[in-house]
């Protein structure tokens, strides 16, 4: 049953071809043969444009120079502020404040180094006036022993001890110059242009030496590190101009330029860390942005620059466009084979083959074949 149902089954389908063929076969000499349908392409002059080769990359935004201010004496913390040169407050120390380089930050108790520095002077006075008394009986011993009423020993004996005294007075002139310096040094100093990106302590917290108190980062200028693949070695130089962009700033390119290669290839990822730096005056960009960079490795300016969706083949033959050209009272699809020079993301630089002023087919041309007459329309008419 399941065989009869299948040889009926061909036997229709057999007879619908046959009738259709007949019935197509049948009617072509009685119809008008119709004039060949153009083919609808939209077009546009070639012309000429700047392009550039890029390199696509990722990396992270970093200070310029970050600085651990922390205090080298310790003692209480008096005042976490800052100040102008003229003692004005400017500012109590906190996340955000901008600094100046040698603005005063923070003082430690002064009064324990006070007093360490008017017994280093007490000291020093002490032992000057030692000194003069050890060189007074040095010269008076030296006269008698030079007239023969004193002896060598006691010669000797004088001048040690004048010796002494010089290197006594001489220990205790740099615990005064140590003094001074701890002096100083309980009054705590930006050591450079920032902005303050932590505190890490109070005021009235007891300090030790080396503890930090604040962290400042230059931010006025800021580094992209980027690693690029072994392959783009050769293309990357310093000063090469480069574009970065950041998702806080979508709409944004900020422009920088590569300021230094490191020598040698990371073992592990076989990648060249490459530094970028940029302006950022308005400190829009911030350590730990995410950053997308542009390297442009070449560019041309006044050659034939076209879209990219236009170019076809380049897998087995040569890559080729369409051109529209006049043929009397027709417009003649004409087949151009090309030379592809820099390629940007969507657009092609076309070395030869195509020339500005040209009309090129931009819509349509995968419908195309060489001499095919067409009719220029727009997108929406194609569409």
């Amino acid at each position: 049953m399941k065989v009869i149902r299948r040889i009926l089954f061909l036997l229709i389908a057999l007879t619908l071809v046959f009738v259709t063929f007949w019935f197509g076969f049948m009617r072509k000499p009685a119809e008008t043969i119709e004039e060949e349908r153009k083919v609808p392409v939209e077009v546009e002059l070639v012309s000429a444009g700047s392009i550039e080769e890029t390199i696509e990359l990722t990396g992270w935004i970093k200070a310029n120079q970050i600085v651990d201010v922390a205090s080298k004496v310790a003692g209480r913390v008096e005042s976490l502020r800052v100040l102008s040169g003229d003692g004005d407050l400017v500012a109590v120390v906190e996340e955000g404040v901008l600094v100046k380089k040698g603005q005063q930050l923070a003082i430690i108790d002064h009064n324990v180094y006070l007093a360490q520095l008017a017994a280093a002077k007490a000291s020093v006075k002490a032992k000057e006036i030692e000194l003069a008394d050890a060189e007074r009986e040095r010269k008076r011993i030296v006269a008698l022993y030079e007239g023969g009423s004193a002896t060598e020993q006691s010669r000797d004996k004088a001048m040690t001890a004048a010796e002494l005294a010089a290197a006594s007075l001489s220990l205790t002139r740099a615990n005064l110059e140590l003094a001074q310096i701890n002096l100083r040094e309980s009054t705590i100093f930006s050591p450079i242009d920032g902005i303050v990106t932590a505190k890490h302590i109070d005021e009235g917290n007891l300090i030790r030496s080396g503890d930090q108190i604040v962290t400042i980062a230059d931010m006025k200028t800021v580094r992209v590190i980027v690693a690029a693949t072994e392959k783009y070695g050769a293309q990357i130089t310093v000063g090469m101009p480069a574009n970065i962009k950041v998702d806080a700033f979508a709409g944004r390119v900020f422009d920088a330029s590569v300021h230094s290669i490191h020598p040698a290839l990371d073992a592990q990822t076989h990648t060249i860390q490459i530094e970028i730096r940029l302006d950022n005056d308005e400190l829009l960009l911030k350590p730990g942005m995410f950053a997308r960079v542009t390297l442009i490795t070449k560019r041309k300016g006044n050659v034939v620059v076209i879209p990219r969706d236009v170019v076809l083949g380049g897998k087995i033959d040569k890559h080729y466009v369409y051109v529209v050209e006049e043929a009397s009272a027709d417009k003649i699809a004409r087949k151009h084979f090309v030379e592809i020079g820099i390629k940007q993301a969507d657009r092609y630089e076309i070395t030869d083959g195509l020339k500005a002023g040209q009309t090129l087919v931009v819509n349509g041309m995968n419908y195309l074949a060489d001499g095919i007459s067409v009719e220029v329309v727009r997108i929406e008419d194609i569409k």
